[in-house]
């Protein structure tokens, strides 16, 4: 017999209990009577569609960003002689970027709030604001062939997509039911009700925590030299600016990275938290050991060092935490975010489609 499992919006037949959540599942008479309606018609709640939730979600963000860029030239101007030196530095290119991330996220949780899925909506709003800036810094004057300003819009689609998951869990989408009730009373799903539940328990998949965990060390040892063959291949068309920009974009790079790591490792597993977790105390211990190694730290582990004002060579103890924190703390949210975006399959004789007429 078909049940219905209200938590995932999915039918199932041959098991009492959700393959996916354990949850129990439900008959199709289960749900609300028909009763006769009231004299006065119901007006139907309005169902905004995604390009409205998108549209939404954009305008806001960028109202936000402006504001925010607004209360930091305020700041700018209350502490510094002169503001035009401070916006050329690397510090401002940073606070540029962290606003830009705050607004997109927030227009993202806008759009994916009360919806199932809100990934792709969040991933949508976060990439049309870094279309929406990367256009207006060309026509402010800036050089369309900068690689600091061509990787923000891949940027923020992720972190607008990390958002709209988060929008989208926290405020989860009410289940519609449409149900109609048989004429034939059959026996309640709810008799089941005593079955003791199957084991729903996912397995550490430790495969794809060393993968993932060799992505975070490769992508954080190898970024700055990914973005010196980016110019390269480029014939010098792709070029950043300053050094500032270079190292910038380096840790952009193995930010990517990192939270690619233990997206592939929380993905399809049911227990994508920790696995990123797992992944990150793997990758971290890598990068730091491969630091410790070599006597230095790499371009990203640098920027990260300056940004958290620690100094000191790759022997300083305060370095290390600093470095292997912020790999844990990226990977554990790539992990969850994968395990969002890939949830687990049902299992392999329940997705077999049976084309027979007879089955």
């Amino acid at each position: 017999m078909l049940l219905f499992c209200p938590s995932c919006q999915s039918a199932f037949t041959g098991v009492s209990r959700c393959p996916r959540c354990g949850g129990l599942l439900l008959m199709p008479e289960e749900a609300p009577p028909v009763t006769d309606g009231p004299t006065k018609a119901l007006v139907a709640p309005i169902k905004p569609t995604p390009s409205g939730r998108a549209f939404v979600g954009t305008v806001v963000a960028l109202g936000l960003y402006l504001g925010l860029r607004k209360l930091t030239t305020g700041w700018v101007l209350a502490t510094f002689d002169s503001d035009e030196r401070w916006w050329l530095s690397a510090e401002a290119l940073t606070t540029v970027f962290t606003l830009q991330v705050i607004a997109a996220g927030f227009g993202a949780v806008l759009a994916s709030a009360g919806r199932a899925r809100g990934i792709g909506l969040g991933a949508a709003v976060g990439g049309l604001c870094g279309g929406l800036f990367l256009a207006a810094e060309i026509a402010a004057g800036a050089s369309p062939t900068q690689l600091v300003l061509l990787l923000q819009p891949l940027l923020l689609a992720v972190a607008g997509a990390i958002a709209g998951a988060v929008g989208a869990w926290v405020w989860a989408a009410v289940p519609e039911f449409d149900m109609p009730a048989p004429l034939v009373k059959k026996r309640s799903s709810i008799e089941l009700l005593n079955d003791t539940p199957s084991d729903t328990g996912r397995p550490t998949i430790w495969y794809r925590v060393l993968i993932g965990a060799m992505i975070i060390v490769a992508g954080m040892a190898l970024a700055e030299k990914a973005r010196g063959a980016a110019e390269k291949a480029s014939g010098g068309m792709l070029k950043v600016s300053s050094r500032g920009q270079g190292k910038f974009m380096s840790w952009q790079i193995a930010a990517l990275a990192v939270l690619a790591g233990g997206a592939f490792a929380g993905a399809c597993t049911g227990a994508g938290i920790r696995h990123g977790i797992f992944t990150g105390v793997l990758g971290s211990l890598g990068v730091t050991t491969l630091g410790l190694v070599r006597g230095e730290y790499s371009q990203p582990e640098e920027y990260i060092l300056k940004w958290l004002n620690l100094a000191g060579g790759a022997q300083d103890p305060a370095g290390l935490i600093g470095v292997a924190g912020g790999v844990l703390i990226a990977a554990f949210v790539g992990g969850w975010f994968g395990g969002q975006l890939f949830l687990p399959l049902a299992p392999l004789h329940m997705r077999t489609r049976r084309l027979h007429a007879l089955d």
